[in-house]
Parts: C-alpha cells; sequence; structure tokens
C-alpha cells in the first residue's frame, strides 16, 4: 500500500461521522465505465452542503465485526484453525472480510454521533459515538465500487440498511 493509501487508512480511522441528511437511501445505476450491462454502481449522493467526504457503509459494533472476520476466515482458509488469540481476530477482521467478499475498500471509521440517530442501532452507539464499516466513498472511482451483492450479503448478516454518511472533521 502506497503512503498516501497509508495516510488515508489513518485519517479515516479517525474521522467525525454523522448521518447525512440530504438521503441515505441507496440506489444503483448501471457502470457509464465497464462494457458489462450487469456491473452496477451506486448512485453518489448530492455533495454535502459542509463539502465534507461522505462514506458509505454500515454502522457495526466490534463483535460483529469480529464474529463475520472468523466466518471469512473459516471460508478462506477451511483447513485451517482460527489462532485462539483475540488480538489476531481484531487486527485481521477487515482484512479477512475484504477478502472473503472481494471487496475493494473495508474499513472502519469512528465517530461522534451528530444529528437524528434514527437509523442507527442503539447498540451501536456507545456515549454518543459510533463505529462505522467503510465499503466506500464518494470521492473513490466507480472501480472500487462494491458490487450490489457484495452489499446484499453484509445487509443480510448485519440485519441492517447500509447509508451514506457524512465525514466531520475531528475538530
Amino acid at each position: 500500500m502506497s503512503s498516501t493509501a497509508d495516510q488515508l487508512e489513518r485519517s479515516l480511522r479517525r474521522v467525525q461521522i454523522s448521518e447525512s441528511q440530504v438521503s441515505t437511501e441507496v440506489q444503483w445505476m448501471p457502470s457509464r465505465y465497464s462494457s458489462d450491462v450487469t456491473q452496477y454502481v451506486l448512485v453518489r449522493p448530492p455533495q454535502a452542503p459542509c463539502g465534507n467526504r461522505q462514506l458509505f457503509g454500515f454502522p457495526i459494533i466490534k463483535e460483529e465485526l469480529w464474529n463475520m472476520g472468523t466466518i471469512a476466515f473459516h471460508q478462506i482458509q477451511p483447513d485451517e484453525t482460527l489462532p485462539d488469540d483475540h488480538t489476531f481476530l481484531a487486527m485481521n477482521s477487515l482484512t479477512f472480510l475484504k477478502i472473503y467478499l472481494h471487496l475493494r475498500i473495508c474499513t472502519l471509521a469512528s465517530g461522534k454521533v451528530v444529528g437524528n440517530p434514527k437509523n442507527i442501532p442503539s447498540w451501536c452507539v456507545s456515549s454518543g459515538e459510533v463505529l462505522l464499516l467503510v465499503l466506500w466513498r464518494d470521492t473513490e472511482p466507480e472501480a472500487t465500487c462494491p458490487t450490489p451483492s457484495q452489499v446484499h450479503s453484509l445487509e443480510k448478516k448485519l440485519k441492517r440498511p447500509p447509508g451514506w454518511w457524512v465525514e466531520v472533521p475531528p475538530f
């Protein structure tokens, strides 16, 4: 990973997020850059009034991520035994999930809930903060967009819909 990508990943882990006031409805459209007519990409939401980047993903708790990481590990390496080491699972769950679902972007953003948390499950909010599993950003090229089946797979497992979230600077 390049140093610019490393910096981006580090900064994403420290962002504050708020639910988009424009729309969190997920919409898909055919890709303009693919000759495959079955390739769909997310419709990017209108730019946030504050001009901040928007993140697409799911509110999540660490235990859910670790559970999905365990499942992904067993699917990727069915003949291997998962080490009995919580740190190993905590450090590698995102990677296992990314590999298993063939995601191009799979990272976490943690931040303060700003605005109405009506679409955030109460168990995902702790002391006014929420953890977000980020699958795409509105500044990323279409080639990195998750597919509808990748998103549906996570939606089915988490039993909640994804949405767009506005990145809020941490100052």
